[in-house]
């Protein structure tokens, strides 16, 4: 087999083994799960009644979308005091925070799937080339 293929194959592999994490396996809603409860927690901090916290399902993504009743300050807080996105910041693994009555201002996170796809692809390759430059050099016959 030459082997150009062998490195598409094993591409290949891995990123079917990055999907089965992410989907079959569950480990993409879970890590989104996770992400929710803790927003949610955050948010309680804040002490206002009524909010809601929700990231996107389909497809899964790391980007909070909040609602409720809050004003500008709220939001955003004031000086040294925090806002209730101040709050949602702090969370580690959140890509961006929405409200449902505002337009998108920050960059969305990409899709938690291609995120997964794209790490396993780098490390992959990051792994061949390393493989490569340590492993792949031809074989020099006798001493001269």
């Amino acid at each position: 087999m030459p082997p150009l293929v062998k490195a598409i194959l094993g591409l290949a592999l891995a990123l079917a083994a990055a999907w089965l994490w992410h989907g079959p396996l569950g480990h993409g809603e879970a890590l989104v799960d996770r992400l929710e409860r803790d927003v949610r927690a955050a948010v309680d901090r804040s002490e206002l009644p009524g909010l809601g916290v929700r990231l996107g399902r389909d497809p899964l993504d790391r980007n909070v979308t909040l609602s409720g009743a809050t004003n500008d300050l709220q939001r955003e807080g004031l000086g040294s005091g925090e806002g209730i996105n101040d709050f949602v910041r702090e969370v580690d693994g959140i890509g961006a925070i929405r409200w449902t009555d505002e337009p998108w201002r920050e960059r969305r996170a990409l899709p938690l799937l291609a995120e997964t796809m794209i790490l396993a692809a780098c490390a992959y390759l990051l792994g061949l080339g390393l493989g490569l430059l340590l492993w792949g050099r031809p074989r020099r016959e006798g001493f001269a």
